[in-house]
């Protein structure tokens, strides 16, 4: 190329600063208050739940094997109270008692604790040295399933249900 007088005079030419990343697009702020809202909603969700499952902990942490099935019936109600209204479960003994523990878990869940219920039902009225240590146990491991699937109840078991 040849250097004439006029090209020596141009100037270089100067490219313009890069273009900051600051302030960001209004998506990018619409993007940050979506993830934020999000984040307060399953944060507050965990909160609650941990909350409403309060009282199942304690029961469970109460609850032992060596207890007697009058013990752990006075459990399960003494929790049932603290989830369901009091007129709903305060009255309730025997049969529905029964009825209304096995409301609470699916058909298949109850069908096989129905038996064992009936017979923890009579067992209650004997004496603790008649008591099979087998059928003890049993109620144990149906107390402690019973507090694991049954507690907290849906909010449609909660505030009606049909266990009257």
């Amino acid at each position: 190329m040849i250097d004439t007088p006029a090209l020596q005079e141009m100037q270089q030419i100067i490219a313009p600063p890069a273009a900051h990343w600051w302030p960001l697009a209004p998506g990018w702020y619409l993007l940050g208050a979506l993830v934020l809202a999000i984040l307060l909603g399953c944060g507050y969700g965990l909160v609650a739940s941990y909350r409403r499952r309060r009282m199942r902990r304690a029961a469970l942490r109460q609850l032992h094997p060596g207890m007697s099935i009058n013990a752990i019936n006075l459990l399960l109600k003494q929790t049932a109270l603290a989830y369901f209204p009091a007129h709903q479960v305060a009255g309730l003994s025997g049969n529905r008692w029964r009825d209304f523990l096995l409301a609470q878990l699916n058909e298949r869940q109850a069908a096989n604790y129905y038996d064992l219920l009936v017979e923890a039902e009579h067992a209650a009225f004997q004496p603790e040295r008649q008591r099979a240590p087998a059928l003890q146990q049993q109620y144990y491991d149906f107390a402690r399933h019973w507090l694991k699937q049954a507690l907290p109840p849906a909010k449609k078991q909660r505030h009606g249900g049909d266990h009257d």
